[in-house]
């Protein structure tokens, strides 16, 4: 039995499932991915075998792992003795750069997870507007909480009734009536949601979506369409909503935002702001944000917002990820990358392609024309995804399963030519193998 089988075994005595987080079970590798150690462009299993590493912490390692200006703010922190749950100078300094460079935030507020930014974004919303209901968009995900828990991952079964669907239940523990707060439409459809918007615009606070649609792979959406709902928005009294989360950062400092030309009344930004610690950001228009206490009378409080030790981490990572030639980097990567792949599944036979915006980037397996939807995403083949995850993994290449669908994949800026170059040949041998 292998390290890594033997400790599956063991943690699942302690911990449910044997995971901390249900997704980190591999179902290709019919276990967690474990790993000793991480530096650069790679990942150590617990053997000491390097991966180059296409997952990079679902994103949240932008800068790659152990980055030595992220270790080195880390540290001067801990050296001020572990501040938990007070203000400092460090809050005020990353809060003041993501307003130099996010189009929407004008004021800002932190938090841990993803999950909790979207859930105060829809709160600060409801706050601003009064009503209580949101729209938002099948297949795209915005966290775990119980109002973001519907249709990110629906069947494909329902037809719209005038652009809306029924909400779909994606968890147990979650109460039935939440749902009645989810509107749900299909993304990229401007005459569904112009019905939805009419129907809903007075009970409306606001319109959610991921703008690049990274949750199913790489989608990316046409821009007349992101400032046709942009006008939307307007015209209703709706706040519109950016899930930035996995796109922050991710092809230029302004994010998703900044590519499309389209500024939303509130962001939520997460993943690689905190340099590979849990920090994540809600930013937004002035008006709207000022609707939190102490100034307005919207709830948002906890002890560990903004710990010393993330802030610091998220200021030297977005100094860097804002520093000359960042993307330059970024972007010599993708075009090393990105066409070597598509090389590659041309010369295999193999039916599938690739989708990708800036350092993020999908695959599709039987598919062979562009994926437009989540309803084109979803027919991605998933047994082959998961064997070629498998064959990849055999190669010294990383990617993770999220149950053999459509998702997303990428690069850091620390992988060099030489990782990319190996990721590829395991990639080739991984393709011929599926052939």
């Amino acid at each position: 039995m292998d390290k890594a089988t033997e400790l599956f075994q063991t943690a699942r005595q302690y911990i449910a499932g044997g995971v901390s987080s249900s997704t980190r079970l591999n179902k290709a590798l019919d276990r967690p991915f474990y790993i000793s150690r991480g530096d650069g462009g790679l990942v150590y299993d617990l053997d000491g075998r390097p991966y180059v590493d296409l997952c990079t912490s679902h994103g949240a390692s932008l800068l790659g792992h152990n980055h030595p200006k992220i270790k080195a703010a880390i540290q001067s922190v801990l050296d001020l003795g572990i501040i938990c749950s007070y203000e400092n100078e460090y809050h005020t300094k990353l809060a003041q750069k993501i307003t130099q460079v996010v189009p929407s935030a004008e004021l800002v507020r932190f938090v841990g997870s993803g999950t909790e930014a979207t859930m105060y974004a829809l709160k600060i919303a409801r706050g601003y507007t009064g009503k209580e209901k949101f729209i938002r968009f099948e297949g795209h995900f915005h966290g775990y909480h119980d109002y973001a828990s519907w249709s990110y991952a629906p069947p494909a079964d329902q037809e719209p009734v005038d652009g809306e669907l029924k909400p779909y239940r994606q968890s147990d523990g979650i109460p039935e009536g939440i749902g009645q707060y989810a509107i749900v439409t299909q993304f990229g459809d401007l005459a569904a949601l112009e019905k939805v918007v009419k129907k809903h615009k007075d009970e409306a606070a606001a319109i959610i979506c991921e703008p690049i649609h990274y949750n199913c792979g790489c989608i990316v959406p046409d821009k007349e369409y992101m400032k046709a709902m942009r006008q939307l928005a307007t015209d209703n009294g709706i706040v519109l909503i950016y899930d930035e989360v996995l796109s922050a950062f991710r092809m230029g400092p302004g994010g998703a935002q900044e590519y499309l030309g389209v500024t939303p009344d509130l962001c939520t930004i997460g993943k690689c702001v905190g340099g590979g610690l849990p920090l994540s950001v809600i930013a937004g228009k002035r008006e709207i944000m000022s609707v939190l206490r102490p100034t307005g009378n919207t709830e948002h409080s906890g002890t560990y917002n903004g710990h010393i030790l993330n802030v610091a981490a998220g200021l030297a990572a977005v100094t860097e990820m804002t520093s000359p030639g960042f993307y330059e980097k970024i972007y010599h990567i993708a075009d090393r990358f990105y066409p070597g792949f598509e090389g590659i599944i041309e010369r295999s036979g193999v039916k599938a392609r690739i989708q990708y915006l800036g350092a993020r980037f999908g695959i599709y397996f039987g598919i062979d024309t562009p994926v437009r939807s989540y309803r084109d995403a979803i027919k991605s083949d998933k047994d082959m995804m998961l064997k070629f995850i498998a064959e990849a993994n055999k190669r010294g290449v990383y990617f993770h399963d999220y149950g053999g669908k459509a998702a997303h994949h990428g690069f850091s800026w620390a992988h060099t030519d030489a990782d990319i170059d190996r990721a590829l040949e395991g990639i080739e041998g991984a393709l011929k193998a599926l052939r």
